[in-house]
């Protein structure tokens, strides 16, 4: 037996069921009091409350997006430019931290712990114990240049129309 596809209203209907629960769009609607860093009319910065370090802030968009892939050009973009003024304004207000690591859990395998997309700029200190050192095995030129191909391969499809997975 084969489970049916399902239609693009009910698909619209749980999207908005995870929005009307995300504890994100509450805090961006200020039903959920949190510590604000910066808003526009684009995103929102906030205070962790579970922070990886001192001043450890939550940068996401206002609207909901589930995964980096749903997000608009545009406000990745912007996503951006504020990942580069909060960093210095880390800086700025922590002098004592060294740099910020900036990143992104795409996913649940990634480490993605809500279904709003957000960026964390976390300010790193000297013997912080926060670890992002990634070990992988070591790749020979013929393994590389396979991966590689398979990569541009999927570009053209994707660039042609053809295709998005």
């Amino acid at each position: 037996m084969t489970q049916e596809q399902p239609t693009q209203e009910e698909i619209q209907k749980r999207m908005q069921m995870m929005k009307d629960n995300c504890i994100f769009c509450k805090i961006i609607k200020k039903e959920i009091p949190a510590q604000t860093i910066f808003e526009d009319d684009i995103c929102l910065a906030i205070l962790d409350i579970n922070p990886a370090s001192k001043g450890h802030i939550l940068l996401m968009p206002k609207e909901h997006y589930m995964m980096m892939p749903m997000v608009p050009d545009q406000v990745l973009g912007h996503m951006s430019i504020m990942s580069k003024y909060i960093s210095d304004l880390i800086k700025k207000t922590f002098p004592d931290s060294k740099d910020t690591t900036v990143f992104i859990a795409n996913g649940a395998a990634a480490g993605q712990q809500s279904q709003h997309f957000m960026s964390h700029l976390i300010p790193r200190y000297d013997n912080d114990n926060i670890n992002f050192d990634v070990k992988g095995a070591k790749l020979n030129q013929q393994e590389l240049k396979t991966l590689a191909e398979k990569f541009q391969a999927k570009l053209v499809e994707m660039n042609s129309g053809q295709g998005q997975k």
